[in-house]
């Protein structure tokens, strides 16, 4: 597959990438499950709910964040400074803030076709909560 060149329109607006890695997240946690746990749809939406959720996010962009270089902390810069105009019902603020930054992250690997660091990342940090 021929890897695409990005324009920078696609870095200038963290929220976006949040919003995409949000659902690349949530995509790699449901397909993990759907091959490695044989419950019904509705015991695996539990399971997926305690990873794709604030509080998790934010514990795994800690756990991550000294492994990132220069352009990957640029991206999470970013979004913590980013203006976020809502929060999550069961987090605090920083949480959500953290979160925020996890997602813009994922998306960011996600459209630099970084599948390598996502699935290092998915290995390392979230298996084990699954």
């Amino acid at each position: 597959m021929e890897k695409r060149k990005l324009s920078d329109n696609y870095y200038k607006n963290v929220l976006v990438l949040a919003y995409l890695g949000d659902s690349v997240f949530t995509l790699m946690v449901r397909r993990y499950l759907v091959e490695n746990h044989n419950e019904k749809p509705r015991e695996l939406n539990k399971i997926a709910n305690t990873v794709v959720c604030a509080k998790t996010q934010a514990e795994l962009m800690n756990q991550i964040k000294n492994e990132l270089c220069e352009d990957e902390l640029d991206i999470v810069m970013r979004a913590r400074n980013s203006h976020i105009n809502s929060k999550a019902k069961h987090s605090t603020l920083q949480e959500y803030s953290l979160a925020t930054q996890f997602e813009a992250l994922i998306g960011y690997w996600y459209l630099n076709d970084n599948i390598k660091k996502l699935e290092q990342m998915f290995d390392k940090y979230v298996k084990e909560r699954l």
